[in-house]
């Protein structure tokens, strides 16, 4: 019976499954928000603009790379979000519909996690891979 239920419910997710990255979030945009989707580009076109004027300006908390904390988890969150889905994707096309059922190992997430800092470092939005002024613990003599 399980088994029954675990495969209608993988044939209802794969039946709408999209194929690109961004065709998947505005999926789930106008399927969550179906008449706001113009609103959420709008407001996040107005925040990317403003977050680029003010950049390592006084209008707000500015990191190392002059943007906000906020806006540096989106970005991070948003690269995060684009390279898991490129990954399933090209595992799709290798197995199949069937790659969103599977049971996936931490070590997939691990390493898009360290993929994601590691492509902003190197296209220069993030400057360090580590915190620089991270704490240390002393050690004892």
């Amino acid at each position: 019976m399980e088994g029954l239920f675990k495969e209608n419910i993988c044939s209802i997710i794969t039946t709408s499954s999209s194929t690109s990255g961004s065709a998947f979030l505005w999926q789930i945009i106008t399927s969550l928000w179906p008449w706001h989707w113009l609103w959420i580009t709008l407001a996040l076109v107005v925040w990317v603009v403003f977050e680029l004027k003010t950049r390592n300006g006084t209008a707000h908390y500015n990191s190392e790379n002059g943007f906000s904390p906020t806006f540096n988890r989106f970005v991070g969150s948003g690269t995060y979000l684009g390279l898991q889905t490129l990954l399933f994707l090209i595992f799709k096309l290798i197995i199949g519909e069937g790659v969103y059922c599977m049971a996936w190992p931490y070590a997939v997430h691990a390493t898009v996690f360290m993929s994601t800092g590691l492509l902003l470092h190197l296209l220069g939005f993030w400057p360090y891979l580590k915190e620089p002024r991270r704490r240390r613990r002393r050690k004892k003599y």
